[in-house]
C-alpha cells in the first residue's frame, strides 16, 4: 500500500516540475527570440542610417536571419531548463535515499 503512494506522489512530482520547466522554456524561448531580434535591428540601423526603422526591407531582412535561428546553439542550449532541473531532482533523492 505504501510502495503506491510513492509512486503516485513521484508522479506527481514529475508532472509539477514539468508544467514548471514548461513554462519557463516557453519565456526563455520568447526572451531568447525577442534579444536577437533586437540585436539585428540595432545592426540593421546601423549598417543603413538611411532606413532606420520599420520598413518593409528591414522587416525582410530580420525575417530571413531569423530562419535558422531556431537551429541555433543559443536556442538548443535553452533547452537545458528541462534536463537540469530533472537531473537535479534525481540527484537530490538519490541521496536522501542512499542507505
Amino acid at each position: 500500500m505504501r510502495e503506491g503512494r510513492g509512486t503516485v506522489a513521484l508522479i506527481r512530482l514529475w508532472l509539477f516540475l514539468f508544467a514548471i520547466q514548461a513554462v519557463f522554456y516557453v519565456l526563455l524561448r520568447i526572451y531568447v527570440r525577442s534579444q536577437q531580434v533586437e540585436r539585428l535591428e540595432r545592426w540593421w540601423d546601423a549598417r543603413h542610417p538611411g532606413q532606420a526603422g520599420n520598413s518593409a526591407a528591414r522587416r525582410a531582412f530580420i525575417a530571413k536571419a531569423m530562419t535558422g535561428f531556431n537551429r541555433s546553439l543559443r536556442v538548443r542550449l535553452t533547452a537545458l531548463v528541462f534536463v537540469l532541473p530533472t537531473l537535479a531532482v534525481l540527484v537530490i533523492i538519490v541521496l536522501v535515499n542512499w542507505q
